[in-house]
Protein backbone atom coordinates (compact mmCIF):
# COMPACT_ATOMS: atom_id res chain seq x y z
CA UNK A 1 0.00 0.00 0.00
CA UNK A 2 1.48 3.12 -0.91
CA UNK A 3 0.33 6.68 -1.40
CA UNK A 4 1.51 10.15 -2.88
CA UNK A 5 0.03 12.77 -1.30
CA UNK A 6 -0.26 16.23 -3.50
CA UNK A 7 -0.55 19.46 -1.88
CA UNK A 8 -2.06 22.25 -4.24
CA UNK A 9 -1.04 25.79 -3.67
CA UNK A 10 -1.07 29.43 -4.54
CA UNK A 11 0.52 32.50 -3.23
CA UNK A 12 -0.17 30.79 0.28
CA UNK A 13 2.91 30.36 2.41
CA UNK A 14 1.23 30.70 5.70
CA UNK A 15 -1.79 27.62 5.03
CA UNK A 16 1.15 25.66 2.87
CA UNK A 17 3.66 25.91 5.81
CA UNK A 18 0.86 24.29 8.32
CA UNK A 19 -0.04 21.67 6.03
CA UNK A 20 2.81 20.55 4.90
CA UNK A 21 4.37 19.71 7.96
CA UNK A 22 1.07 18.67 9.61
CA UNK A 23 0.88 15.80 6.70
CA UNK A 24 4.83 14.77 6.60
CA UNK A 25 4.66 14.59 10.63
CA UNK A 26 1.63 12.28 10.43
CA UNK A 27 3.10 10.45 7.08
CA UNK A 28 6.44 9.59 9.08
CA UNK A 29 4.75 7.62 11.91
CA UNK A 30 2.00 6.17 9.98
CA UNK A 31 1.71 2.10 8.81
CA UNK A 32 2.21 3.59 5.28
CA UNK A 33 4.98 2.01 3.97
CA UNK A 34 6.14 4.00 0.96
CA UNK A 35 5.10 7.33 0.30
CA UNK A 36 5.62 11.13 -1.43
CA UNK A 37 4.35 14.00 -0.90
CA UNK A 38 4.55 16.18 -4.12
CA UNK A 39 3.83 20.18 -3.33
CA UNK A 40 2.17 21.50 -6.94
CA UNK A 41 3.16 25.54 -6.41
CA UNK A 42 1.36 27.20 -8.89
CA UNK A 43 3.23 30.91 -9.13
CA UNK A 44 6.01 29.10 -7.48
CA UNK A 45 7.52 28.56 -4.07
CA UNK A 46 10.77 30.13 -2.47
CA UNK A 47 10.56 27.76 0.54
CA UNK A 48 13.06 24.69 -0.22
CA UNK A 49 10.80 21.47 0.69
CA UNK A 50 12.96 19.26 -1.01
CA UNK A 51 15.48 19.19 1.80
CA UNK A 52 12.73 16.50 3.71
CA UNK A 53 13.01 13.44 2.84
CA UNK A 54 10.49 11.90 -0.52
CA UNK A 55 9.21 15.01 -1.05
CA UNK A 56 9.50 17.17 -4.57
CA UNK A 57 7.79 20.43 -5.36
CA UNK A 58 6.94 20.98 -8.68
CA UNK A 59 7.38 25.10 -9.43
CA UNK A 60 4.89 25.90 -11.72
CA UNK A 61 5.88 29.75 -12.89
CA UNK A 62 6.25 31.25 -16.36
CA UNK A 63 4.45 29.89 -19.37
CA UNK A 64 3.92 26.61 -16.62
CA UNK A 65 1.75 28.36 -14.69
CA UNK A 66 -1.80 26.40 -14.16
CA UNK A 67 -3.66 29.75 -13.59
CA UNK A 68 -6.82 27.62 -11.56
CA UNK A 69 -6.88 24.89 -8.77
CA UNK A 70 -8.01 22.47 -11.09
CA UNK A 71 -4.69 22.70 -13.12
CA UNK A 72 -2.26 22.67 -10.05
CA UNK A 73 -4.13 19.33 -8.53
CA UNK A 74 -3.71 17.81 -12.56
CA UNK A 75 -0.09 18.75 -12.66
CA UNK A 76 0.84 17.20 -8.93
CA UNK A 77 -1.71 13.94 -9.97
CA UNK A 78 0.06 13.03 -13.02
CA UNK A 79 3.81 13.91 -11.39
CA UNK A 80 2.87 11.68 -8.71
CA UNK A 81 4.39 7.98 -8.77
CA UNK A 82 1.92 6.61 -7.40
CA UNK A 83 -0.91 4.54 -8.34
CA UNK A 84 -3.33 6.21 -4.96
CA UNK A 85 -2.82 10.28 -4.87
CA UNK A 86 -4.36 12.01 -2.06
CA UNK A 87 -4.89 15.23 -3.65
CA UNK A 88 -5.38 18.32 -0.76
CA UNK A 89 -5.50 22.13 -0.79
CA UNK A 90 -2.79 24.47 1.35
CA UNK A 91 -5.16 25.30 3.64
CA UNK A 92 -6.41 21.59 4.64
CA UNK A 93 -5.57 19.06 7.11
CA UNK A 94 -6.47 15.16 7.37
CA UNK A 95 -7.57 13.65 10.45
CA UNK A 96 -6.12 9.71 9.73
CA UNK A 97 -4.34 9.59 6.33
CA UNK A 98 -3.84 5.40 6.78
CA UNK A 99 -7.29 4.96 7.40
CA UNK A 100 -8.94 6.72 4.33
CA UNK A 101 -6.15 5.13 2.60
CA UNK A 102 -6.98 1.92 4.11
CA UNK A 103 -11.00 2.23 3.63
CA UNK A 104 -10.64 3.75 0.08
CA UNK A 105 -9.21 0.53 -1.07
CA UNK A 106 -10.96 -2.13 1.71
CA UNK A 107 -14.10 -0.90 1.86
CA UNK A 108 -14.73 1.42 -0.82
CA UNK A 109 -13.12 -0.89 -3.76
CA UNK A 110 -10.59 1.81 -4.81
CA UNK A 111 -12.77 4.01 -6.42
CA UNK A 112 -12.28 7.03 -9.30
CA UNK A 113 -12.65 9.26 -6.43
CA UNK A 114 -12.95 9.10 -2.23
CA UNK A 115 -13.65 12.15 -0.11
CA UNK A 116 -14.05 12.27 3.72
CA UNK A 117 -16.80 15.06 5.31
CA UNK A 118 -15.57 18.50 6.63
CA UNK A 119 -14.94 19.62 9.77
CA UNK A 120 -15.50 23.16 11.68
CA UNK A 121 -16.38 25.12 8.60
CA UNK A 122 -16.78 28.89 8.67
CA UNK A 123 -17.54 30.89 11.41
CA UNK A 124 -20.41 28.69 12.63
CA UNK A 125 -18.02 25.54 12.80
CA UNK A 126 -20.16 23.92 10.66
CA UNK A 127 -19.84 20.19 9.94
CA UNK A 128 -20.59 19.19 6.57
CA UNK A 129 -21.52 15.78 5.18
CA UNK A 130 -22.28 15.82 1.89
CA UNK A 131 -24.07 17.49 -0.55
CA UNK A 132 -27.05 17.25 -2.79
CA UNK A 133 -26.81 17.87 -6.51
CA UNK A 134 -28.84 20.81 -7.92
CA UNK A 135 -29.40 18.49 -11.28
CA UNK A 136 -32.17 21.27 -13.17
CA UNK A 137 -29.33 23.85 -12.72
CA UNK A 138 -25.62 24.19 -13.07
CA UNK A 139 -24.96 20.56 -11.54
CA UNK A 140 -23.21 21.70 -8.83
CA UNK A 141 -24.48 21.97 -4.93
CA UNK A 142 -27.89 22.43 -3.95
CA UNK A 143 -27.88 22.08 -0.82
CA UNK A 144 -25.21 20.42 2.36
CA UNK A 145 -25.68 17.64 4.31
CA UNK A 146 -25.03 18.26 8.07
CA UNK A 147 -26.65 15.23 9.65
CA UNK A 148 -23.90 12.09 9.81
CA UNK A 149 -23.91 8.99 8.04
CA UNK A 150 -21.24 6.32 10.05
CA UNK A 151 -20.56 4.05 7.02
CA UNK A 152 -19.15 3.94 3.81
CA UNK A 153 -21.43 5.31 0.94
CA UNK A 154 -21.70 5.86 -2.52
CA UNK A 155 -22.16 9.96 -3.39
CA UNK A 156 -22.64 12.06 -6.43
CA UNK A 157 -20.14 14.26 -5.67
CA UNK A 158 -18.32 16.39 -3.16
CA UNK A 159 -16.19 19.68 -3.22
CA UNK A 160 -12.34 18.80 -3.86
CA UNK A 161 -10.53 20.63 -1.37
CA UNK A 162 -9.28 17.10 -0.31
CA UNK A 163 -10.11 13.94 -2.30
CA UNK A 164 -8.27 10.72 -2.64
CA UNK A 165 -7.95 9.68 -6.38
CA UNK A 166 -6.95 6.55 -8.85
CA UNK A 167 -4.41 7.79 -10.37
CA UNK A 168 -4.59 5.28 -13.26
CA UNK A 169 -8.30 5.76 -13.84
CA UNK A 170 -7.58 9.98 -14.33
CA UNK A 171 -5.13 9.58 -16.71
CA UNK A 172 -7.09 7.31 -18.57
CA UNK A 173 -10.33 9.67 -18.33
CA UNK A 174 -8.10 12.58 -19.23
CA UNK A 175 -8.66 14.02 -15.73
CA UNK A 176 -10.09 17.70 -15.43
CA UNK A 177 -8.74 18.09 -18.82
CA UNK A 178 -7.97 22.19 -19.56
CA UNK A 179 -11.20 22.92 -21.10
CA UNK A 180 -11.99 25.06 -17.83
CA UNK A 181 -10.51 28.25 -17.46
CA UNK A 182 -10.48 29.51 -13.67
CA UNK A 183 -11.93 28.67 -10.57
CA UNK A 184 -15.28 26.91 -10.45
CA UNK A 185 -17.02 24.16 -12.07
CA UNK A 186 -14.08 20.97 -12.51
CA UNK A 187 -15.65 19.68 -9.15
CA UNK A 188 -19.44 18.11 -10.79
CA UNK A 189 -16.90 17.68 -13.88
CA UNK A 190 -14.79 15.31 -12.67
CA UNK A 191 -17.26 13.62 -10.11
CA UNK A 192 -20.01 13.15 -12.88
CA UNK A 193 -16.85 12.11 -15.28
CA UNK A 194 -16.41 9.43 -13.04
CA UNK A 195 -20.36 8.35 -12.44
CA UNK A 196 -20.79 8.38 -16.68
CA UNK A 197 -17.97 6.73 -17.43
CA UNK A 198 -18.70 3.68 -14.76
CA UNK A 199 -17.24 3.91 -11.80
CA UNK A 200 -17.69 5.58 -8.41
CA UNK A 201 -17.44 8.28 -5.72
CA UNK A 202 -17.62 7.42 -2.31
CA UNK A 203 -17.83 9.00 1.33
CA UNK A 204 -15.43 7.83 4.06
CA UNK A 205 -17.20 9.62 7.19
CA UNK A 206 -14.62 8.07 9.52
CA UNK A 207 -12.14 10.70 8.31
CA UNK A 208 -12.58 14.32 8.68
CA UNK A 209 -10.95 17.56 6.95
CA UNK A 210 -10.08 20.86 7.82
CA UNK A 211 -10.44 23.18 5.88
CA UNK A 212 -9.87 27.02 6.24
CA UNK A 213 -12.43 28.93 4.44
CA UNK A 214 -10.54 32.13 3.62
CA UNK A 215 -13.16 34.94 3.91
CA UNK A 216 -13.78 36.99 0.19
CA UNK A 217 -11.55 34.16 -1.57
CA UNK A 218 -13.58 34.30 -4.62
CA UNK A 219 -15.41 37.45 -4.25
CA UNK A 220 -17.17 38.49 -8.03
CA UNK A 221 -15.74 35.42 -9.44
CA UNK A 222 -19.09 33.76 -9.28
CA UNK A 223 -20.18 36.64 -11.61
CA UNK A 224 -17.77 36.31 -14.25
CA UNK A 225 -18.28 34.76 -17.83
CA UNK A 226 -15.83 32.24 -17.77
CA UNK A 227 -17.76 31.16 -14.14
CA UNK A 228 -20.59 30.47 -16.05
CA UNK A 229 -19.24 28.91 -18.87
CA UNK A 230 -17.23 26.77 -17.04
CA UNK A 231 -20.31 25.14 -15.83
CA UNK A 232 -22.07 25.19 -19.13
CA UNK A 233 -19.29 23.34 -19.90
CA UNK A 234 -20.13 20.70 -17.57
CA UNK A 235 -23.90 20.55 -18.58
CA UNK A 236 -22.78 19.86 -22.60
CA UNK A 237 -20.39 17.85 -21.60
CA UNK A 238 -22.35 15.34 -19.19
CA UNK A 239 -25.44 15.79 -21.19
CA UNK A 240 -24.93 17.29 -24.74
CA UNK A 241 -27.12 20.89 -23.65
CA UNK A 242 -26.49 23.75 -26.39
CA UNK A 243 -23.33 26.06 -25.70
CA UNK A 244 -21.80 28.91 -27.36
CA UNK A 245 -17.94 28.47 -29.17
CA UNK A 246 -18.67 24.71 -29.53
CA UNK A 247 -14.98 23.52 -30.14
CA UNK A 248 -13.61 20.60 -31.57
CA UNK A 249 -11.84 19.45 -28.03
CA UNK A 250 -15.03 19.26 -26.21
CA UNK A 251 -16.59 17.45 -28.71
CA UNK A 252 -14.04 14.71 -28.52
CA UNK A 253 -14.72 15.19 -24.35
CA UNK A 254 -18.49 14.53 -24.92
CA UNK A 255 -17.66 11.88 -27.33
CA UNK A 256 -16.12 10.23 -24.80
CA UNK A 257 -18.97 10.50 -22.17
CA UNK A 258 -21.61 8.80 -24.61
CA UNK A 259 -19.52 6.26 -25.15
CA UNK A 260 -19.99 5.68 -21.47
CA UNK A 261 -22.46 3.00 -19.37
CA UNK A 262 -24.75 6.16 -19.36
CA UNK A 263 -25.21 6.80 -22.84
CA UNK A 264 -24.12 10.50 -22.33
CA UNK A 265 -27.71 11.06 -20.55
CA UNK A 266 -28.10 12.55 -17.38
CA UNK A 267 -31.55 11.18 -17.15
CA UNK A 268 -30.12 7.98 -17.53
CA UNK A 269 -27.72 8.48 -14.99
CA UNK A 270 -30.03 9.83 -12.51
CA UNK A 271 -31.93 6.81 -12.72
CA UNK A 272 -28.89 4.58 -11.96
CA UNK A 273 -27.85 6.19 -8.91
CA UNK A 274 -31.82 6.01 -7.92
CA UNK A 275 -32.19 2.74 -8.18
CA UNK A 276 -28.79 1.81 -6.44
CA UNK A 277 -29.28 4.39 -3.37
CA UNK A 278 -26.20 6.42 -4.19
CA UNK A 279 -26.67 10.18 -1.97
CA UNK A 280 -27.13 13.40 -3.96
Amino acid sequence: MALSVVIAAYNDPLGLYMTFFAMWMQLKQSAIPEWEIVIAADNGSDYKWEKYPNVRCLRLTGGNRTGSPQGTRDAGIRAAKYETVLCIESHVAVSNVYEWLSRHHRECGNPALSFCPRIGEGPEMYNVWGSTTNWKGNLWYEKHIYEPKPDEHRIVQFGHSAFMVNRGWYIDSGGYTDLQKGWGGEEPFLCLKAWMLGNECWMVPQVAQAHFLTPGAHSGVTESAQFRRNFDIVRYVMNGDSIVNLTPELQAERAKICAGPMDGSLGVLQEYLKSNGVIG
